[in-house]
């Protein structure tokens, strides 16, 4: 019986030094490495840029509003101002309209009121004030709108003869009864200062359109 001989594998000694070898691996780890880090650094760059653009985007916005909330305050000033004019305009058609339709202009009252005023008299205010009155209308007739007037005169009288006097004459005007008007004339005094002798007063002459009469039926009058 033949000795049978032991089978060893076939082996070498390893000497390589792994640190010395060349890199033969198609991806190198840190190249990895690197391209994630570039990748996170890229995206966090495009973030804040995409914020900043945002935030300026927004104080854009902001800005043109408040640009175009300015420019709306000018014109809403502008046509505040405006309408303010227009209605004082406005406002003085209309005293012309009343000045005009007066049954006396302004200038013959205040000629007539100092022809009339007596001696020891001062005046101290003039105002001319109209009012729109309706009067009853009949069967036949509806209320038609009509203008009534008041001149309210103020002052001082030196005693109160003097304001008697000047109330007579009032009355007694013909300038101051218009036609087609009913004239009455009021007057009321303050205390009388002892010391001056003056006593303040008011005369208030009222002009209402007359009551006008409608013919009887049958035309007859």
């Amino acid at each position: 019986m033949s000795r049978q001989r032991d089978i060893q594998p076939y082996w070498r000694p390893d000497f390589k030094i792994q640190s010395t070898l060349p890199d033969i691996k198609i991806v190198r780890t840190d190249f990895t490495i690197n391209a994630i880090a570039i990748a996170l650094m890229l995206i966090a760059i495009f973030t804040l840029l995409q914020s900043e653009y945002r935030a300026y985007t927004l104080h854009r916005s902001i800005a043109n509003m408040e640009q175009n909330i300015e420019d709306t305050e000018e014109n809403n000033d502008q046509s505040l101002k405006e309408s303010e004019r227009f209605r004082q305009s406005a406002q003085s058609v209309v005293e012309l309209q009343d000045f005009f339709r007066a049954p006396f202009t302004a200038h013959e009252l205040l000629a007539e009121l100092t022809q009339l005023k007596p001696t020891g008299l001062i005046f101290s205010r003039v105002m001319l004030s109209d009012e729109i009155i309706k009067q009853k209308g009949t069967d036949q007739t509806e209320a038609q709108a009509q203008m009534s007037y008041e001149i309210n005169i103020t002052g001082d009288a030196r005693g109160l003869k003097v304001l008697t006097e000047f109330k007579a004459a009032l009355q007694a005007s013909p300038s101051l009864k218009p036609d087609g008007f009913e004239v009455f004339v009021d007057e009321s005094m303050q205390q009388r200062n002892a010391k001056t002798g003056i006593t303040p007063f008011r005369i208030s002459i009222s002009l209402t359109p007359a009551a006008s009469t409608s013919p009887s039926k049958g035309g007859e009058e």
